[in-house]
């Protein structure tokens, strides 16, 4: 009997693949101008290697190309009267577009544009030591309400300890500014502007640490993200939404504050809170209306395959410590400084880095 062959793929795919004009990719880079070429041209390129989707695209007035999304494979099956097989068929994810500007002063500062979303501003360190090819842990650094990113910076001081350990960090701006308020992130229930128009914020670091892969040599078992306050908040958020992207989170006088949290991949995690904290009350409660630490950082593995993880309490002088292990290493520790308020200390950057740095993903 003739095999009869049936292949099933998705028409966005097809819309992709088959839109492509004939634009040589060997004449695209990303920013370089389209002016020649239809809007909406899309072209695949290689950055660092590694293959990129670009798109024309209309920026302030100029044609220009930009990222446009990165490709993954799904399967389909293909069919015969005897036998079935799957077969790897490229789609495109949704198309995030973004422009990403380099100061003209200043190097590490850059200006993130993802669309639909107002510009923000965001720096970088990059250690002396760091080698194209060797891979190194990204770090990114979010302040609190009504902070920046270069307060939070000064503030944590994670740039003394992460240049003589090579990592690459990142501190980007909350949205606020810009608008007349307070900066602020989008964590969930809280804070600020961020909140009230619903930013989002999980799309914009999402955007940022793909941006920082295809320009740097990234660690995918070393990617953390720090947060104070209502940056912590965002972390939280961030592991329950991108733990794909996102292996560990350090948070300090923060609390989880989207009430689903269910990430497929174990995220390892260490909070720190100071147990006279009246502005985000380590028990619940305060200004934020948040919920009870102590309970709710055991909830962000408990549907994957960390569900099983067990707790226990150990008390010494001045600090009160919870913590969970998992058998593939992934810990859960919660930090009770009990006579510590609500603010940053450099013991906190200290203990924060010890615990990343000892739970690499596996």
């Amino acid at each position: 009997m003739r095999a009869v062959k049936k292949v099933f793929v998705a028409l966005s795919a097809i819309l992709v693949w088959t839109a492509v004009p004939a634009v040589s990719a060997n004449s695209v880079s990303i920013g370089q101008t389209c002016a020649k070429t239809t809007l909406g041209t899309r072209v695949s390129i290689r950055v660092s290697k590694k293959p990129v989707i670009v798109v024309c695209r209309n920026v302030a007035g100029r044609k220009k190309w930009i990222r446009a999304a990165v490709q993954t494979l799904v399967t389909t099956t293909t069919s015969t009267s005897t036998t079935s097989t799957t077969v790897p068929v490229p789609i495109p994810e949704p198309v995030i577009n973004y422009t990403d500007v380099v100061d003209s002063v200043d190097p590490t500062l850059h200006t993130i544009t993802v669309e639909g979303m107002q510009p923000r501003k965001y720096y970088t360190n990059v250690p002396s030591k760091y080698s194209v090819g060797s891979p190194v842990p990204l770090l990114i650094g979010l302040h609190g309400l009504g902070g920046s990113a270069a307060i939070f910076r000064e503030q944590s001081q994670f740039d003394l300890f992460t240049n003589d350990a090579n990592v690459i960090s990142v501190f980007p701006n909350g949205f606020g500014e810009n608008a007349g308020a307070e900066n602020s992130w989008n964590a969930g229930t809280c804070c600020g502007l961020s909140q009230i128009t619903d930013t989002k914020d999980v799309t914009l670091i999402s955007v940022i640490i793909q941006k920082m892969k295809l320009s740097y040599s990234i660690d995918p078992k070393n990617v953390w993200v720090v947060g104070f306050s209502n940056g912590g908040m965002l972390s939280y958020r961030l592991a329950c939404e991108l733990s794909g992207e996102i292996t560990a989170i350090g948070v300090g006088a923060g609390s989880l504050m989207v009430g689903t949290c269910t990430p497929p991949n174990p995220v390892s995690l260490i909070h720190i809170h100071g147990g006279l904290d009246l502005k985000v009350p380590l028990t619940g409660g305060g200004a934020f209306s948040a919920p009870d630490s102590t309970k709710t950082f055991q909830l962000v593995n408990s549907a994957n395959r960390c569900s099983g993880m067990t707790f226990s309490e150990s008390i010494d002088t001045g600090k009160v410590q919870i913590s969970g292990t998992c058998s593939d290493g992934t810990e859960a520790k919660l930090v009770n400084y009990v006579d510590q308020g609500h603010q940053w200390t450099i013991l906190w950057t200290k203990e924060i880095l010890r615990f990343l740095f000892a739970h690499p993903r596996k």
